[in-house]
């Protein structure tokens, strides 16, 4: 199951947490997106809850957890096909 906290200021926009492969996807202001695994669902909870989800972040997740592969959005696979139908050989 998929858990998503979206959060309307801050440096972190979207917190997006898969229960089933214990990964934790963060997207920030500027788009960038940083992926952790073997997180537990505890982490999630907090930085969901903390008023101050970039310092949680900064002290209990950036350098705790092993990044993982960011996983592709919709989005991402829609830009993903016009680029290769803009640029395919005919």
């Amino acid at each position: 199951m998929i858990q998503t906290k979206q959060f309307t200021s801050g440096v972190i926009r979207v917190a997006e947490y898969d229960s089933a492969s214990r990964q934790l996807e963060l997207t920030f202001d500027n788009k960038t997106r940083l992926a952790y695994i073997q997180v537990p669902q505890w982490i999630f909870d907090r930085i969901s809850r903390d008023p101050s989800p970039k310092a949680f972040w900064e002290d209990n997740i950036a350098q705790e957890y092993s990044k993982g592969e960011v996983k592709a959005t919709p989005t991402d696979l829609n830009l993903k096909q016009q680029l290769n139908d803009l640029f395919r050989k005919s």
